[in-house]
């Protein structure tokens, strides 16, 4: 079974996508990823890991609701040996003490009338 968790990331609006994942990635242990093109994210382009036990996306964030944070990240986890919200706890753990305010929602934060809880990681 599938377990996903979201962490955006506040980062300054000069910083593009392609920088930001080469400083990401390996903060976080990932040392093999790959850019990809595809309509569905903002500007056509996401990173995601390769020959990681997790499947980690990229991004631009796209929600209107989430529009402070610049950055988006995405994990899989496809069984329960490391859950997926818990890659998210440490790594916004290890992003926020190199300066990354970090934020994981909690609930459904990709439908309307979500209601902005989550945990923050301040930087």
């Amino acid at each position: 079974m599938n377990i996903f968790s979201d962490i955006f990331i506040e980062a300054p609006g000069d910083l593009n996508l392609d920088a930001f994942v080469r400083i990401l990635f390996p903060l976080i242990g990932i040392e093999r990823f790959e850019e990809r093109d595809s309509s569905n994210y903002v500007d056509g382009t996401y990173f995601r890991s390769i020959d990681s036990p997790l499947e980690v996306e990229v991004c631009y964030t796209d929600h209107s609701g989430l529009a402070a944070y610049r950055f988006w990240l995405s994990i899989c986890s496809e069984d329960s040996t490391r859950p997926a919200q818990q890659a998210a706890d440490e790594f916004s753990g290890i992003l926020s003490s190199h300066g990354w305010r970090c934020f994981i929602p909690q609930g459904a934060w990709y439908r309307n009338g979500w209601n902005g809880e989550g945990r923050l990681y301040e930087a």
